[in-house]
């Protein structure tokens, strides 16, 4: 067994407690634990997602790329 610090303590034995942080547009919400800072999002449906270091990374690009293809509009070819 993995031995915790003393602020994530309280997690492991009485479970994580959850504040809203941020409601999304999409309806998602994002609650962070007031001890040990995990941050988790809830879907459509109320289920809870991990956000991890690689998913924000991926969130953050596509919002980018979404923003991007946004802001050039798309020229038409004549042929």
């Amino acid at each position: 067994m993995k031995s915790n610090s003393t602020i994530t303590l309280p997690c492991a034995v009485f479970g994580h407690n959850y504040e809203r942080s941020k409601t999304n547009i999409d309806h998602t919400i994002e609650l962070t634990c007031s001890h040990c800072d995990t941050v988790v999002i809830t879907d459509r449906h109320g289920n809870f997602e991990n956000i991890t270091v690689a998913n924000s990374q991926i969130a953050d690009t596509l919002q980018e790329l979404y923003r991007l293809t946004r802001r050039i509009p798309k020229s038409k070819v004549a042929i």
